[in-house]
């Protein structure tokens, strides 16, 4: 009997624990599409913020992603950030929220068209 209570609790810690790393997937999945599409664009930053916000509305992500770009004459660094709320019941409110990082170097490539 006292056994099933911790026997919860750890199931619901492995989903809280799968729910940050599927989201780290997908967000590292839009940075590298981003910076992709950023490497063979005119405007790279434009491009990287647009297949971000695309990206983001196709797979369902509620919170926004934000996403810098550094670009130079053969480098474009396109790096995004999202918080993942962590509300599993039970175990949810005993953590902080997690912010993930995801982070490409691309070498610039002579624009498409």
């Amino acid at each position: 009997m006292i056994a099933l209570p911790l026997v919860v609790i750890i199931a619901l810690l492995i989903v809280q624990l799968a729910i940050v790393l599927s989201a780290r997937s997908r967000l590292e999945g839009i940075t590298w599409n981003a910076a992709r599409a950023a490497s063979v664009s005119d405007s790279p930053a434009f491009t990287a913020r647009q297949v971000v916000a695309d990206m983001s509305a196709a797979t369902s992500i509620d919170d926004a992603v934000t996403v810098d770009v550094i670009e130079d004459d053969r480098w474009i660094t396109v790096t995004a950030r999202r918080t993942v709320h962590t509300d599993v019941p039970l175990v949810g409110r005993f953590f902080p929220e997690v912010t993930l990082d995801a982070e490409l170097t691309v070498l610039r490539e002579p624009p498409l068209g």
